[in-house]
């Protein structure tokens, strides 16, 4: 199911051109081929026949204290986060859109709680959907429902007052179907912030 989403989420950015992005899923969809091929391989041990061989034997794998990752983290909700950038830089006073894409690749519903540290200091949210809140650093998800493969666009509009290179990384807090807190934090995108030179005001660009 996740391979299925994930090569739809791939095709969509390849429309909406952005051949990086479309990239970087190809390499998650490789990832969780990797993951159900491993586990149909222990699905296979584990059902088959209690017949033992005259010429191999398996050894009795002795007990361990390592904790279960990978598909056991599927079990419940989870919710995965990807940042977008409309563009990579931006004039000081001038204006962006920021995308935060949210899917929940967990069998499980989740309820949205917040997106925190939205942005660094010396930046202003000027649009969000109407939804949603701003409050100090964070947006408000009003515990929006968000079921097992469904995905979620939060287009933010957002407007720098500071010169400098920025990385952009919050974090989204959501609570799983047993009522657990969680979270999750996207990989990170850098904005760098220009000041605009007296040709840009003189042209208007401001």
């Amino acid at each position: 199911m996740a391979e299925k989403l994930l090569q739809t989420s791939a095709g969509s950015y390849m429309k909406a051109k952005h051949p990086e992005k479309n990239q970087e899923i190809q390499r998650l969809i490789e990832s969780v081929r990797e993951e159900r091929q491993l586990a149909v391989s222990l699905s296979e041990v584990l059902h088959a026949p209690s017949i033992t061989s005259a010429t191999t034997s398996f050894a009795t794998p002795a007990p361990t204290h390592e904790q279960a990752i990978g598909l056991e983290r599927f079990e419940h909700a989870d919710v995965q986060a990807n940042l977008i950038l409309q563009s990579g830089e931006v004039n000081v006073e001038g204006e962006l859109e920021f995308h935060i894409d949210l899917v929940n690749t967990g069998k499980g519903p989740a309820l949205l709680v917040k997106v925190a540290d939205i942005l660094p200091d010396g930046f202003d949210v000027t649009a969000i959907p109407e939804s949603y809140t701003v409050e100090d650093s964070y947006i408000d998800l009003r515990g929006r429902r968000l079921n097992s493969l469904k995905t979620v666009d939060i287009k933010i509009t957002i407007r720098p007052r500071v010169k400098g290179v920025f990385t952009i990384q919050p974090r989204v807090l959501f609570i799983d179907e047993l009522g657990q807190s969680k979270s999750h934090m996207p990989d990170p995108v850098t904005l760098t912030v220009k000041e605009l030179g007296i040709k840009g005001w003189i042209r208007g660009e401001r």
